[in-house]
């Protein structure tokens, strides 16, 4: 396929002498209007889509952004990241360290999996709102003349919840750094991008526990034997979900997790045709109850929180995930925060369930 090139050469211009007076007013741009630099690019140099909104092609406006400015990010020939801050698209730098970061924060369970809605939001707090259900899980919803239909409520919780920033800061040496390709150098970020990820799922598997603050936590539903949790207590688990709501991720430390991996009836190859931890190597892929298991670097011991993707989780996002361009262009990375303002909040309090075992 021919790449379009016609509209990028004009932005190559603009990018260049940005770069040559180090120029970051475009990240200002992007940041008031509340969007990544990306994005940004994407409407000074739209991209091809196809019907469903998905890119058209190997390279987005970013991408194509990198090849004029001769960046080469993989293979032998990968540009270094003396080069990259020295050449013609040194203002390009803060967004491709920050999407590699990206990259790395959906390398290994991207929290995004976990949420059923992330909106923007402005203010230092929000309201959350709820699906009132108890009086919608009366049964039938048919009108007569002596019954109302059953009713549904979206309300706002009692209190507001406080935006929480979250990040890393970088603390490197550039005289370690510069001579690094960044074939080389992306490594790095894709593991400080996992490190976020983890913070995140952190903090939702910490408010399906406890409440958000402004909901309640709900109340253990394990009725096994205390410090045994065996496929009975699973199977109690995923069950204990009502209504249209039912257990597609299940969260908890890697020592829980190998707890499930291990009971007796996943263990025979043939109860999942082929897509036993065994085989696959990897405990994403088996869906005991055909529920993901999602590890949590911060969860309690022997307390698993299961959540309904589709319901459960809110974010709000006052601010997406940026990192301080002025200091990577004037540091050169040896000083930056990257970091994220957002909140999470629970929409339906019956999505969610604790196993505290």
């Amino acid at each position: 396929m021919t790449i379009d090139f016609s509209q990028s050469y004009p932005l190559r211009e603009k990018i260049s002498e940005h770069s040559r007076a180090t120029n970051l007013s475009l990240y200002s741009e992007a940041q008031e209007r509340g969007l990544t630099f990306s994005e940004l690019l994407e409407e000074l140099d739209p991209s091809p889509r196809n019907a469903d909104g998905s890119l058209d092609g190997s390279l987005d406006a970013f991408d194509r952004q990198l090849y004029l400015a001769n960046v080469v990010i993989s293979g032998r020939n990968a540009t270094t990241l003396e080069q990259f801050l020295t050449g013609a698209g040194l203002i390009l730098a803060p967004e491709y360290v920050t999407r590699e970061i990206r990259r790395g924060y959906d390398m290994i369970q991207s929290p995004a999996d976990l949420v059923a809605a992330s909106v923007p939001e402005r203010g230092p707090s929000v309201k959350p709102i709820y699906i009132k259900t108890e009086l919608a899980k009366k049964s039938l919803a048919r009108r007569s003349e002596e019954a109302n239909y059953p009713v549904v409520k979206l309300m706002y919780r009692e209190k507001e919840a406080a935006m929480v920033d979250r990040g890393r800061q970088f603390d490197f040496s550039y005289r370690v750094l510069k001579n690094q390709k960044l074939a080389e150098f992306r490594v790095f970020l894709w593991w400080i991008g996992a490190q976020l990820a983890y913070d995140e799922i952190s903090e939702i598997y910490r408010i399906i526990v406890n409440g958000d603050g402004t909901s309640p936590a709900p109340t253990s539903v394990f009725n096994g034997t205390p410090g045994s949790f065996v496929y009975t207590d699973l199977v109690h688990l995923a069950m204990s979900f009502s209504g249209p709501a039912r257990m597609t991720h299940l969260i908890g430390t890697v020592a829980d997790i190998e707890k499930i991996l291990t009971i007796s009836e996943f263990i025979n190859p043939l109860s999942f045709q082929g897509k036993t931890f065994d085989v696959s190597g990897d405990f994403r892929t088996f869906l005991p109850m055909n529920c993901k298991l999602v590890e949590c670097p911060g969860a309690t011991a022997t307390k698993f929180a299961a959540l309904d993707n589709r319901f459960a989780i809110r974010e709000s996002v006052a601010q997406p995930l940026l990192i301080e361009a002025e200091k990577v262009i004037s540091q050169k990375l040896e000083s930056a925060v990257i970091s994220k303002e957002s909140v999470y909040t629970i929409m339906v309090d019956d999505a969610l369930a604790v196993s505290d075992y």
